[in-house]
């Protein structure tokens, strides 16, 4: 039953998967096509290795904390290359993460596991891979992981602001950790005894055995380190002081190929690296020296704030090479312009030498802009063919302390993508990163809207931002814009104004619909006058919708786009802080009422509601719908990327009702040549065969026609990899997966 609900859950997760990939190209400035445009951008990083799909190949995962998103990549590069190829369908296999998480193996078994923040009860909770391709995981450490110390078991404290380390410090086979001491400074380690007590390494019996290892403690303001200061009374420090500004990285690796690892450090607040060479025994780590700009030999790090440093081998050299990106909580001081840095190790694997190759490892295959992503679809230029405009929360700028606390300027920017359009595909190339040249206003978030407001038939836009104000950006022709206002009609929602123009009361004249901060609507109804649209308030509250989690956080963010199905029925889809999807019905006739939550994401969107937490304070526009009612939608997240979920994409279709499906008997399995495929006796005749690689790309297709009880299937010309074999009859699906060796 467990592998039956794990490959449901994969076909449905295909479907969505190739939902976000659609078939909609965005070029940059140079006219290149972006490789994964919509795969949702990148801010504060983490990063694990893992063999998805059974090739022997060592995949890549990306864990971005600003809304807790991973992401999954398939390597598919050859010896010394860098190749990597988007497979979101393998994120519905791993379990929810929050704040951090470290993929490692922990029991020997050749599938690394999970290590994560275990929210409400700063510890450490743990998953087991079970060895299945896809992954399967089972939680074998829940609500903590405990050391003994004291006198007893106890949590072993780990926040969201530090992030510990997994290693063999004693070289025995399991693996120890490092974490920081409940007040900061020193250096707890806690001493796997797996091996001690049970000769294995599965096992995960944790005691603390030292407090400050490797005789090294850190500032409690700064990021300044001492090295051999195991000197202090602890009782006295802890008695005579506050709790310290926490926030650290760990990153141990053996650096110098002397067989001891090497201590490396990033504090919050900090933009470097420092990395500590150990110069005692592997029974007692001593950080004799500290290279406070690592790696001093060549590029340091300098990533605003906490940057975190990931080992592995990138571009399949055999040689372990070092990504960096921040790992700040702050979401409001963190760079998020070209922060995932990438040092190719130069050097050998013993002795690596890391040279930093690039500074927007993945980014630069994607739309990403900084901080937040408000996309927008409008004809602009009077071409019919839509452009896509996107405005965001900020790009990082600079950086700057007062008395010693970080602080960032980011500014908000409008990006402009001109629409085309060939037989099959739509293009959006990138065209103007300033629209209405409104950069030197230093603001964040600017939120577009596109409507005729002076009635000259050209699509001026309305941009909200965090005053809660509306700049207006007249348009003079040809897609050039500019400001006519800085606040529109005086209108003023508080902050975080997110503007749409729509004819709501269905009068033929735009109304103006405003999500806030607050995660309310407001509704202004549109009439017409001498000088164009004007625009009066009508409610605060429109709908009584309320976005914001109140468990959770005061505000909720709120983005309302209001559409109409294929029905003409009027519904509302709109964003939220905690990134959320709220769709909304009840509309038409009770403008004045209660709008009614809906949970028809499946029939208007084709995926389902559970899928509709897309990141933090998500952003959404509506395509019309296809000739199947369903809507294509484009979301934003705070990582600054986009997704395309897509309707009419050709996917690995979902099936109507498990009542009908039944699993086959495949063998061998793994294969090489042949797949012996063994049928139920009641489905032996007028069957279609189909076989799926894992992207969802359809490989094979041939139709049984004659009675039979088994047959084989030649795999001869398939590539190595995972595959789905599905066979419908009138009354059934059939299916089966099998590995091509």
């Amino acid at each position: 039953m467990m592998q039956t609900k794990i490959l449901w859950v994969f076909i449905f997760s295909c479907f969505l998967s190739h939902a976000i990939q659609a078939q909609y190209r965005v070029n940059n400035q140079d006219d290149e096509a972006l490789k994964h445009p919509w795969a949702g951008g990148l801010d504060a990083c983490q990063f694990g290795r893992m063999d998805l799909d059974g090739d022997g190949k060592q995949d890549l995962l990306v864990f971005d904390r600003r809304g807790n998103r991973l992401l999954t990549y398939l390597n598919k590069g050859i010896q010394a290359e860098i190749d990597y190829e988007i497979a979101p369908q393998y994120v519905s296999f791993f379990p929810d993460f929050d704040e951090w998480v470290i993929f490692v193996d922990y029991d020997g078994d050749g599938f690394e596991d999970i290590f994560t923040y275990s929210k409400g009860w700063a510890g450490i909770k743990v998953y087991r891979h079970l060895g299945t391709y896809p992954p399967e995981f089972e939680l074998v450490v829940s609500p903590y992981l405990t050391s003994f110390q004291g006198g007893g078991y106890v949590n072993i404290l780990a926040t969201n602001a530090d992030y510990p380390a997994l290693t063999d410090v004693d070289g025995d086979g399991d693996l120890d950790l490092l974490s920081f001491w409940s007040l900061g400074t020193f250096i707890e380690l806690h001493t796997n005894l797996s091996m001690e007590l049970y000769g294995h390494a599965d096992s995960l019996v944790y005691e603390r055995t030292d407090f400050c290892w490797g005789r090294v403690a850190e500032n409690e303001e700064t990021n300044e380190m001492y090295v051999d200061t195991c000197l202090f009374n602890r009782e006295i420090l802890a008695s005579e002081r506050t709790l310290r500004h926490r926030g650290a990285t760990f990153g141990v690796k053996d650096l110098n190929n002397d067989g001891l690892p090497e201590l490396l450090l990033a504090d919050v607040d900090y933009p470097g690296i420092t990395m500590f060479t150990n110069g005692g025994t592997v029974d007692q780590a001593f950080m004799i020296h500290q290279d406070t700009a690592f790696p001093a030999y060549s590029t340091p790090v300098r990533l605003f704030s906490m940057p975190l440093p990931y080992f592995t081998d990138v571009n399949n050299d055999g040689l372990t090479d070092m990504l960096v990106s921040p790992f700040d909580p702050n979401y409001e001081v963190t760079e998020n312009v070209d922060n995932v840095w990438l040092y190719l190790n130069e050097g050998t694997e013993n002795e690596p030498h890391f040279v930093l190759y690039q500074k927007d490892f993945l980014q630069e295959e994607m739309l990403d802009f900084g901080s937040g992503a408000y996309p927008l679809l409008a004809d602009l230029d009077g071409d019919g063919t839509k452009d896509l405009i996107v405005g965001n929360y900020g790009s990082y700028q600079y950086s700057w302390y007062v008395n010693g606390t970080l602080f960032s300027r980011q500014r908000s920017q409008l990006s402009f993508f001109k629409g085309s359009s060939t037989e099959d595909t739509d293009i959006f190339k990138l065209e103007n990163n300033d629209v209405g040249n409104l950069l030197p206003m230093n603001l964040r978030g600017f939120y577009p809207a596109a409507g005729d407001l002076n009635g000259d038939d050209r699509p001026d836009l309305l941009v909200g931002n965090e005053q809660g104000t509306l700049i207006y950006l007249q348009q003079q022709a040809n897609g050039i814009f500019v400001e006519a206002a800085q606040s529109f009609l005086q209108i003023d929602v508080g902050s975080y104004s997110t503007p749409q123009l729509f004819d709501l009361d269905r009068d033929g004249i735009l109304d103006m619909i405003i999500g806030k901060k607050d995660g309310k609507i407001s509704c202004y109804q549109g009439s017409e006058s001498s000088i164009g649209l004007i625009f009066n308030l009508v409610t605060d509250f429109l709908g009584e919708v309320n976005v914001t989690d109140y468990g959770l956080s005061y505000d909720g963010y709120s983005t309302p786009k209001f559409f109409r199905t294929a029905d003409d029925e009027t519904m509302l889809l709109t964003g939220s802080e905690q990134g959320k999807l709220y769709l909304f019905e009840g509309i038409d006739g009770n403008l004045e009422g209660t709008f009614q939550a809906s949970d028809r994401f499946e029939e208007l969107f084709g995926f389902s509601a559970a899928k509709s937490d897309r990141g933090m304070r998500t952003s959404v526009e509506v395509l019309p719908p296809d000739e199947e009612g369903k809507h294509g939608l484009i979301v934003g997240n705070y990582s600054g990327g986009l997704e395309f979920f897509n309707g009419t994409a050709e996917v690995l279709p979902g099936f109507s009702s498990p009542d009908y499906v039944q699993e086959l008997k495949l063998s061998p399995n793994p294969a090489n040549e042949k797949v012996y495929v063994e049928l139920p006796p009641k489905f032996e005749k007028h069957l279609s065969l189909e076989v799926f690689s894992l992207s969802g790309k359809l490989v094979k297709q041939l139709q049984l026609t004659s009675s039979t009880k088994a047959f084989e299937l030649d795999i001869s010309g398939f590539k190595p990899g995972v595959y789905l074999l599905r066979m419908k009859h009138s009354q059934a699906v059939l299916y089966g997966r099998f590995i091509k060796q």
